[in-house]
């Protein structure tokens, strides 16, 4: 029978740990619940104490020193503690609905990498988005439209092959992870369900202005790194080229950024009527409705 870890970096998440952990805690294919503790300075890990105490499926895990070291690394140090083949990270702040765990296990062979899921980005003000991903596999790469980390179903063995999160990043760390893993292996499957919640704050790494200009470069190094594996494969078809033309133009459009050589002005310029036409017609719906 198929099993599942969750892990669960928590840095100063006092407030919403335990909601996170009551959201997998009592699903029947999890076999047991990693808390790793980041370096917390308020009161996180004696909530964790306090739930492990309650829920023999809790592990709580330390960096040496009790340090903080981020997410990438909590989420590396939480995976060489486990012992199921399929992982289920989950951030502190964010809860999985009934459903999404146990539906997405049996959607999965040994060889599926991981599982693309939906998810409902949640705003300070109640206001929900409901994040669709693209079922075309390097499409959804390129436009941030693949998952993200708490909507997909990791398998442990790809995970391990690509050696894990890469600490060294600030962002884009789960689309660099998920290149890294496509690139070995392309085989992935999706589910179209809304099972995950992702809580936004105004103080994310994408709203700081003094993290902009690092998030921007990591973005486009990214999507450099996917257009070269796409051309060495010869695989970056006129598709491809319009959509990583279009994606990079528009980023590098709306964070006022030189665009690269390599993207086509034509594909750019037809992509962004695309989307502007998309949002009118979201914005139309939305405002009738």
């Amino acid at each position: 029978m198929k099993s599942v870890s969750v892990i669960i970096p928590v840095f100063n998440n006092q407030e919403t740990l335990e909601r996170a952990v009551l959201s997998v805690i009592e699903v029947a294919v999890v076999s047991e619940v990693i808390i790793v503790v980041d370096g917390s300075e308020d009161d996180s890990p004696y909530v964790a104490k306090e739930l492990a105490e309650k829920y023999k499926k809790i592990k709580i895990v330390f960096h040496p020193n009790n340090q903080n070291k981020g997410a990438s690394a909590s989420r590396n140090l939480g995976l060489s503690h486990t012992s199921s083949d399929w992982i289920q990270f989950l951030d502190a702040d964010d809860e999985l609905i009934i459903g999404k765990i146990e539906e997405q296990i049996k959607l999965v062979t040994s060889e599926t990498a991981f599982v693309v899921g939906n998810s409902i980005h949640v705003f300070p003000d109640s206001k929900k988005h409901y994040r669709k991903s693209d079922k075309e596999v390097w499409k959804g790469l390129i436009r941030s439209k693949l998952g993200d980390t708490c909507s997909n179903l990791w398998n442990k063995k790809f995970l391990l092959m690509v050696g894990g999160w890469n600490e060294n990043l600030s962002s884009s760390q789960e689309y660099n992870l998920m290149f890294r893993l496509l690139a070995v292996n392309p085989i992935v499957v999706f589910d179209e369900r809304y099972l995950t919640l992702i809580y936004k704050t105004e103080n994310s790494i994408s709203t700081l202005p003094g993290k902009q200009k690092l998030r921007s470069i990591n973005w486009l190094q990214l999507r450099d790194r996917i257009r070269e594996h796409l051309v060495k494969n010869q695989q970056f078809s006129p598709l491809y080229k319009y959509y990583w033309s279009g994606a990079v133009g528009l980023f590098c459009d709306q964070n006022k950024i030189d665009m690269p050589i390599q993207v086509n002005n034509s594909f750019y310029n037809i992509y962004r009527l695309q989307i502007s036409i998309k949002i009118k017609i979201y914005n139309l719906i939305n405002f009738n409705s």
